[in-house]
Protein backbone atom coordinates (compact mmCIF):
# COMPACT_ATOMS: atom_id res chain seq x y z
CA UNK A 1 0.00 0.00 0.00
CA UNK A 2 2.57 2.37 0.70
CA UNK A 3 4.03 2.75 -2.57
CA UNK A 4 0.37 2.86 -3.97
CA UNK A 5 0.00 5.69 -1.63
CA UNK A 6 2.86 7.29 -3.10
CA UNK A 7 2.76 6.36 -7.12
CA UNK A 8 -0.77 7.55 -6.56
CA UNK A 9 -0.88 10.38 -9.51
CA UNK A 10 2.83 10.42 -10.56
CA UNK A 11 2.67 7.98 -13.35
CA UNK A 12 -0.01 7.03 -16.01
CA UNK A 13 -1.15 3.21 -14.84
CA UNK A 14 -3.69 2.28 -12.50
CA UNK A 15 -2.33 0.48 -9.71
CA UNK A 16 -3.17 -2.70 -7.74
CA UNK A 17 -2.20 -3.86 -4.37
CA UNK A 18 -1.73 -7.45 -4.37
CA UNK A 19 -0.83 -8.54 -0.60
CA UNK A 20 -2.62 -8.64 2.57
CA UNK A 21 -5.96 -7.72 1.49
CA UNK A 22 -8.39 -10.08 3.74
CA UNK A 23 -11.45 -7.40 4.66
CA UNK A 24 -13.66 -5.07 3.19
CA UNK A 25 -11.20 -2.22 5.88
CA UNK A 26 -8.03 -3.56 3.86
CA UNK A 27 -9.99 -3.17 0.54
CA UNK A 28 -10.70 0.54 1.42
CA UNK A 29 -7.25 1.30 2.60
CA UNK A 30 -6.32 0.12 -1.04
CA UNK A 31 -8.57 2.16 -2.86
CA UNK A 32 -8.01 5.27 -0.62
CA UNK A 33 -4.18 5.25 -1.37
CA UNK A 34 -4.68 5.35 -4.78
CA UNK A 35 -5.31 1.50 -6.06
CA UNK A 36 -8.08 0.03 -8.68
CA UNK A 37 -7.55 -3.06 -7.71
CA UNK A 38 -7.59 -4.73 -4.82
CA UNK A 39 -6.48 -8.52 -5.10
CA UNK A 40 -8.70 -10.78 -2.32
CA UNK A 41 -7.16 -14.25 -3.77
CA UNK A 42 -5.80 -15.33 -0.85
CA UNK A 43 -8.87 -14.38 1.59
CA UNK A 44 -10.92 -16.64 -1.12
CA UNK A 45 -8.66 -19.78 -0.76
CA UNK A 46 -8.41 -19.20 3.09
CA UNK A 47 -12.07 -18.32 3.65
CA UNK A 48 -14.16 -19.31 0.89
CA UNK A 49 -16.23 -17.76 -1.42
CA UNK A 50 -18.92 -16.49 0.91
CA UNK A 51 -16.21 -13.91 2.11
CA UNK A 52 -16.51 -11.89 -1.05
CA UNK A 53 -20.08 -11.26 0.28
CA UNK A 54 -19.43 -10.80 3.85
CA UNK A 55 -16.81 -7.77 2.00
CA UNK A 56 -19.29 -6.63 -0.20
CA UNK A 57 -21.53 -5.86 2.34
CA UNK A 58 -19.33 -4.15 4.51
CA UNK A 59 -17.88 -1.97 1.63
CA UNK A 60 -21.13 -0.99 0.88
CA UNK A 61 -21.96 -0.17 4.57
CA UNK A 62 -19.02 1.68 4.77
CA UNK A 63 -19.40 4.09 1.69
CA UNK A 64 -23.00 4.90 3.12
CA UNK A 65 -21.68 5.11 6.26
CA UNK A 66 -19.49 8.05 4.88
CA UNK A 67 -21.77 9.01 2.64
CA UNK A 68 -19.27 8.12 -0.52
CA UNK A 69 -21.81 7.46 -4.00
CA UNK A 70 -18.65 5.27 -5.24
CA UNK A 71 -15.52 4.14 -4.58
CA UNK A 72 -14.02 6.49 -7.30
CA UNK A 73 -15.38 9.58 -5.56
CA UNK A 74 -12.51 8.81 -2.42
CA UNK A 75 -9.93 7.13 -4.47
CA UNK A 76 -6.78 8.25 -3.73
CA UNK A 77 -7.74 10.63 -1.03
CA UNK A 78 -5.04 8.95 1.37
CA UNK A 79 -1.96 9.36 -1.54
CA UNK A 80 1.12 11.15 -0.50
CA UNK A 81 -0.46 13.53 -3.18
CA UNK A 82 -3.73 14.88 -0.92
CA UNK A 83 -1.69 14.74 2.69
CA UNK A 84 -1.01 18.37 3.94
CA UNK A 85 2.75 17.37 4.55
CA UNK A 86 3.76 15.13 1.66
CA UNK A 87 7.87 15.38 2.66
CA UNK A 88 6.35 14.54 6.56
CA UNK A 89 4.58 11.60 4.53
CA UNK A 90 7.60 10.67 2.94
CA UNK A 91 10.05 10.66 6.00
CA UNK A 92 7.48 8.42 8.08
CA UNK A 93 7.46 5.73 4.83
CA UNK A 94 11.58 5.85 5.05
CA UNK A 95 11.70 5.37 8.66
CA UNK A 96 9.30 2.27 8.47
CA UNK A 97 11.80 0.96 5.99
CA UNK A 98 14.30 1.32 7.88
CA UNK A 99 13.04 -0.20 11.32
CA UNK A 100 11.72 -2.77 9.14
CA UNK A 101 15.56 -4.39 8.47
CA UNK A 102 17.33 -6.28 11.44
CA UNK A 103 20.75 -6.34 11.35
CA UNK A 104 22.32 -9.49 12.58
CA UNK A 105 26.10 -8.75 13.53
CA UNK A 106 28.20 -12.11 13.77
Amino acid sequence: MRWAAILFGRIKADLAVTGDVHTAEDVLKSMMVGAKVAQIASALLHNGMHVLDDILIDLRRWLETHEYQSIKQMQGSMSQRHVAQPAAFERANYMKVLNSFEVTVR
